[in-house]
């Protein structure tokens, strides 16, 4: 109906929609507001996190280990967590929203820090070799006490490294450094074997060499210097008045000729024709050599 009362009832009925949409769209924007304030906060402690993590990041990829690793990964997402929730107001805690964001925080700095664990272990891997390598090349220490000192270094900074209360876990990488430590303890054992029989061939035909070489001395001895008629005949002629010296020599089967320009010494003393004038007929000398 068109009258004044009617006119007076919507015109309040509308003045009270419009303040109800007006504080509905205040309290939409205030609440856009908090998220983004929400999602700020969580960028600005990712972005603090993972400037410490770099920092363990290029440390493992130097090929250095870090000392306590598990410890300061807890500590790490433990700062992240408390500094990303004093960021947040009392009354915001409780929202959905940001307990997603806090266990969004955490799974992700948690993934990162495993990574970070994995090339730890790699790292351990590499050290608990040496140990090995280095305690099996001393003969006193038993090879297997060189296999477990080689194993508790490795359980032992490993456990250093594992997070306190996470799913981290070694146990697959401490089999595959046991395997690679029995492959080497094998290939070594290939090898001092095979210079073992190298050394035993070598033995056997130096054996065999000295073996031989008696039975040609003895031969030798029987054909030459035990049986009757081997002669060994040795002639020297210096024809006088010269450095010419001839020698003529037969020993065991075998003749040697030599012919050398020796000057002699003694001639100032013994003359002009020195000792070729005074020893035999026909100036030869003689040397008779008997086997029996």
């Amino acid at each position: 109906r068109n009258t004044p009362f009617a006119f007076i009832y919507n015109k309040i009925t509308m003045s009270r929609y419009n303040t109800n949409e007006s504080s509905n769209d205040c309290h939409e924007n205030k609440k856009a507001f908090q998220v983004i304030k929400i999602n700020e906060a969580f960028s600005e402690v990712l972005q603090q996190s993972a400037m410490k993590m770099a920092e363990f990041t290029q440390q493992v990829d130097d090929n250095n280990k870090i000392p306590n690793f598990g410890i300061k990964a807890a500590e790490l997402i433990r700062d992240a967590l408390e500094n990303f929730d004093n960021q947040i107001e009392e009354p915001l805690k409780e929202w959905t929203l940001v307990i997603k964001k806090k266990q969004e925080l955490e799974t992700m700095l948690d993934t990162s820090l495993n990574c970070i664990f994995l090339k730890q272990l790699s790292i351990l891997r590499e050290l608990s070799i040496v140990h090995f390598k280095s305690a099996s090349t001393n003969e006193d220490i038993p090879e297997d006490f060189a296999f477990f000192t080689a194993d508790s270094f490795y359980v032992r900074e490993a456990e250093d490294s594992v997070m306190p209360g996470s799913y981290w876990s070694y146990s697959t990488e401490r089999v595959n450094l046991h395997n690679t430590i029995r492959e080497i303890s094998n290939r070594r054992k290939q090898l001092i074997s095979e210079k073992i029989q190298h050394a035993e061939h070598q033995a056997n035909a130096f054996q065999y060499l000295q073996m031989q070489q008696a039975q040609i001395q003895a031969i030798q001895q029987q054909q030459y210097g035990g049986s009757p008629g081997s002669w060994n005949v040795g002639l020297a002629y210096r024809p006088p008045d010269s450095n010419l010296n001839v020698s003529m020599g037969y020993q065991q089967g075998k003749t040697n000729i030599q012919v050398s320009m020796v000057p002699d010494e003694q001639a100032g003393l013994l003359g002009p024709n020195g000792f070729t004038s005074g020893v035999g007929p026909a100036n030869l000398g003689v040397s008779l050599n008997l086997n029996f």
